[in-house]
């Protein structure tokens, strides 16, 4: 399948689209490439996000590399960080999971591990409700820093966007 925004007419004569059937502007083609089948039967539906999700490590930081230097007083300024970001006109509303320790599996189903900081969802709340779009740093600053030692912790976040 292919999306492709047409704004020149010329467009309109290669796909053979009556020029009745545009607008302006804002217009979408959508191209449909398949052997047999039936393409009166094919139907559309839209779909609406509801939600967000995230899974990070603190072993994986985040660099912006268009402001990275090699020096070494800089290495912990770059702490692994969830970014989390709702659809245009919605906000973080409430968050349906969170767990910073060990948490396991993905998007829709994750669960709390062996290793489990209580105060994750309050953590995730404080940052991001009634925002459109939220950062969530792994730091001792957010998270307890006792918790779990010599184990690589993660941070997993299931937030609804309304």
């Amino acid at each position: 399948m292919l999306l492709w925004k047409v704004s020149h007419p010329s467009a309109w004569s290669r796909y053979h689209v009556p020029r009745s059937w545009f607008k302006p502007s804002g217009n979408i083609l959508v191209i449909f490439e398949e052997k047999g089948g039936d393409p009166t039967k094919i139907r559309f539906s839209r779909r609406k996000t509801t939600g967000v999700c995230a899974l990070v490590s603190e072993d994986h930081p985040t660099y912006e590399l268009e402001s990275w230097h090699k020096d070494a007083n800089e290495n912990n300024k770059n702490k692994a960080t969830i970014h989390l970001k709702c659809p245009e006109n919605t906000h973080i509303s409430s968050v349906k999971f969170a767990s910073y320790g060990t948490p396991t599996g993905k998007c829709g189903s994750y669960s709390q591990g062996d290793c489990h900081d209580p105060n994750s969802a309050s953590v995730v709340e404080k940052l991001c409700i009634r925002k459109n779009d939220c950062a969530i740093e792994l730091a001792e600053k957010n998270f307890s820093k006792d918790l779990c030692p010599s184990t690589t912790k993660k941070l997993a976040v299931e937030a609804v966007c309304s």
